[in-house]
């Protein structure tokens, strides 16, 4: 089963997450939800849900070989393995570019083909009380050469849905 097929129950697990946690309320962080969601993903589609997972950060030398960051970890919020994807979670106002940038640059790193960027928003007024879901995936490489003749490899990515939940707020209107 591809992502797309799954998007419509991750949404509704999305919101469940959400919803169950009172996005009201002030002190929900972004590991509340991490575990719920966690939990909520293997109970919902039955796929295992790793969580904080930790690789070392490389990069390339002048010479085009891997170095290892010495002590650099990056840390994926959550990974379903079954269905190549990382999940990166925010409890933010709203997402931004640097949040995507996140997202690609793990996707970049990594040899998953789906990424999913999920907002828990973090509400500053009453009026907005929503989940926010974005689904990219990897294409292939991208080579590019600077000025100085060095190839870059880098994946290109599209998004290939965007979703969010109800209104909090609207739902639950006295």
């Amino acid at each position: 089963m591809s992502i797309l097929e799954l998007s419509d129950k991750l949404l509704e697990i999305i919101q469940v997450t959400y919803f169950s946690l009172n996005p009201l309320n002030p002190t929900n962080t972004e590991d509340n939800y991490q575990e719920l969601l966690r939990e909520n993903l293997y109970l919902g589609l039955g796929y295992v849900v790793y969580s904080e997972v930790s690789y070392q950060k490389g990069c390339l030398n002048i010479m085009r070989d891997e170095v290892l960051l010495k002590n650099k970890t990056e840390r994926l919020d959550l990974v379903i393995k079954d269905l190549d994807c990382i999940l990166e979670l925010k409890c933010v106002e709203k997402l931004e570019k640097v949040h995507e940038n996140q997202l690609m640059s793990y996707l970049n790193n990594l040899d998953y083909k789906y990424g999913i960027l999920i907002n828990f928003m973090k509400c500053k007024s009453m009026r907005d009380s929503i989940g926010h879901c974005k689904i990219y995936e990897r294409l292939n490489d991208i080579k590019k050469k600077d000025k100085y003749g060095i190839e870059y490899n880098i994946r290109g990515l599209r998004l290939i849905k965007e979703m969010f939940t109800e209104n909090y707020n609207e739902l639950f209107k006295e």
